[in-house]
């Protein structure tokens, strides 16, 4: 657990020192809401603190003891940019070395799918698995957990 916690704060610093300015963020994230999105039966509620413990994979469970998949879209597409930069105060290239790192425990990064309609129609027949889209694909198939609006990049997670 220590060792968990200590390369949790490691990344934490490095993403502390790697964030973004303002102005590079807001250049990254464009000016879509993201949503965050869920099985409609899934009632957790999950805060922004949550969500980066999920996709860094320290948090692997749901309330009710369920395995959560958490699905990433693919690297440099603007969905994932947006995401990075608004969850983790930094561009998705900056976790490379989290996962590098991460590899060596046996611990895998999220899923990726290639479209948010692959990540919507996953989210909508998986109640384990949890992503994000652009806020204008939501359909009643899904539940928005969680906007990510843009602007301020998010803190980083502690």
């Amino acid at each position: 657990m220590r060792r968990g916690t200590a390369l949790l704060g490691t990344l934490v610093m490095a993403l502390g020192a790697l964030a973004l300015p303002l102005g590079a963020a807001t250049a990254v994230t464009g000016g879509q809401a993201l949503v965050v999105i869920v099985h409609p039966s899934r009632t957790d509620a999950l805060g922004a603190q949550d969500l980066a413990r999920i996709y860094l994979r320290t948090r692997r469970f749901w309330d009710d003891g369920s395995p959560i998949v958490p699905l990433n879209r693919e690297p440099g597409s603007t969905e994932r940019e947006a995401f990075s930069v608004r969850v983790f105060a930094a561009e998705s290239a900056y976790l490379a070395g989290y996962w590098n790192a991460q590899y060596f425990h046996g611990v895998f990064p999220p899923t990726v799918l290639a479209s948010s309609a692959a990540v919507k129609r996953y989210v909508a027949t998986d109640r384990n698995a949890i992503g994000y889209i652009d806020a204008s694909e939501v359909d009643l198939s899904v539940r928005v957990l969680l906007t990510l609006e843009s602007g301020e990049p998010a803190e980083p997670p502690r």
